[in-house]
């Protein structure tokens, strides 16, 4: 705060609470320039949904950390949840899991025994912002790199937090 004084000149003041304390709160305070909220609210939702169902389905997951090579988990399923479902709640994009496991697994398929990579948890669609960048995101898709307009929402270290 900016006060101007006739006598002593101009005083400044900060406030007390520093940008830190609110990331401590968990409020989100990340600046996108040129970006769009729903991005902002996807990432939370995806976040959450993604802790929760860890936390919800630990007796269903075996943790795998092998001393070469990516952390995965085996994800065993209910015998109704199916592999849509299952993305959607882990934030897998499409045909990951596929490739994963080696087989042609749709969305409709009821989940059984599943190998998933750390790495491939957590992720949100984000929104393009031009028709360009939609059509960029779209070849890329085509050639095989199934993360292209995805964006991570949380790292493999809050993964393994929630697993343990």
């Amino acid at each position: 705060m900016v006060k101007i004084n006739a006598a002593q000149g101009i005083e400044f003041s900060a406030p007390a609470t520093s940008v830190n304390a609110s990331e401590n709160n968990g409020v989100n305070i990340s600046f996108n320039y040129g970006g769009n909220s729903e991005d902002v609210v996807n990432q939370a939702t995806t976040k959450k949904n993604v802790e929760y169902t860890l936390k919800a389905n630990k007796e269903n997951i075996e943790l795998h950390q092998p001393w070469i090579g990516s952390n995965y988990i085996t994800f065993k399923g209910n015998g109704k949840m199916t592999y849509g479902e299952l993305r959607h709640i882990l934030g897998i994009p499409p045909k990951v899991l596929s490739e994963t496991n080696g087989k042609k697994l749709t969305d409709n398929q009821i989940v059984k025994e599943t190998k998933i990579y750390l790495d491939d948890i957590g992720w949100y669609e984000t929104i393009p912002q031009s028709s360009e960048e939609a059509s960029d995101i779209r070849a890329q898709r085509r050639y095989g790199n199934h993360y292209a307009g995805y964006s991570r929402a949380l790292s493999n270290e809050e993964i393994l937090k929630q697993l343990k």
